[in-house]
């Protein structure tokens, strides 16, 4: 399952990127279709023609513009050379880009496609799938500060001595950084102190023992019982207390 979860993400992101790719040699093919396209259909005299057409058309605009310039400038309300401003600037940005894009190897827009591609894939690997930055790949729950936020632990007293499992929860769990949850007495007596876990919780059960064996010494780690759960209510983990730390902050 760990192996599973391990590679899980690069395989996606090796599919996103072969997807990416994909449709950038497909956009390209068409582009290049495009351009066979227009070069074989268009003749040398439809090309003159085409020219002088757009040589009469400049021509015959500036000369339109020099006439009335004269006699309508003053007159020419506020919102006309507005939209003529505007237009004359559209007009240059396209002709701009038609000039950017017929000297580039590959359509601009492309290019910009790739960009976005290679931002997505950043963001993907960075924060999505979680492969850089962060503690470990197995997510969890963090506080504001960005620390990983440790399980809720429920206190179990398996002694007769009162009290105690509130005392382990203040000195005890609360010191190591784990959240407190229920605190309660089980059924019956329990011999030694024991971590139990829920939801296949092991690893993190072991990680409880390690931070309270300075203080309760080696401890063990075992399934959660059910007469355990019904005290512990929604904590995954549970310290069981036995008889072996029944004199822990002078209690016994």
């Amino acid at each position: 399952m760990h192996a599973i979860e391990s590679i899980g993400p690069v395989l996606g992101i090796v599919a996103f990127v072969g997807l990416a790719i994909l449709a950038f040699l497909l956009f390209q093919q068409a582009r290049d279709i495009r351009r066979l396209r227009e070069w074989a259909g268009r003749a040398p005299e439809r090309a003159t023609e085409a020219a002088e057409a757009a040589q009469a058309a400049a021509e015959a605009s500036r000369n339109g513009e020099g006439a009335g310039e004269g006699t309508a400038g003053a007159d020419e309300p506020s919102g006309g050379r507005i939209r003529r401003t505007w237009g004359r600037l559209t007009s240059s940005v396209r002709n701009g880009y038609a000039a950017v894009d017929r000297r580039l190897p590959v359509d601009a827009r492309y290019i910009l496609v790739v960009l976005f591609v290679a931002v997505v894939t950043v963001a993907v690997v960075t924060k999505g799938f979680g492969l850089v930055g962060g503690e470990g790949g197995g997510g969890g729950d963090h506080d504001s500060r960005g620390k990983k936020k440790l399980p809720k632990v429920a206190v179990i007293n398996g002694t007769s001595v009162q009290g105690l499992a509130a005392t382990v929860e203040d000195k005890v769990v609360k010191g190591a950084g784990y959240e407190p949850g229920a605190v309660g007495n089980a059924a019956t007596s329990v011999n030694a102190t024991v971590v139990e876990y829920a939801g296949g919780l092991r690893p993190e059960a072991q990680a409880l023992a390690r931070a309270v064996k300075p203080k309760l010494g080696s401890t063990p780690v075992q399934p959660m019982t059910s007469d355990v759960s019904d005290v512990a209510g929604k904590a995954k983990l549970a310290l069981l207390l036995g008889l072996d730390d029944a004199g822990f902050g002078g209690g016994g």
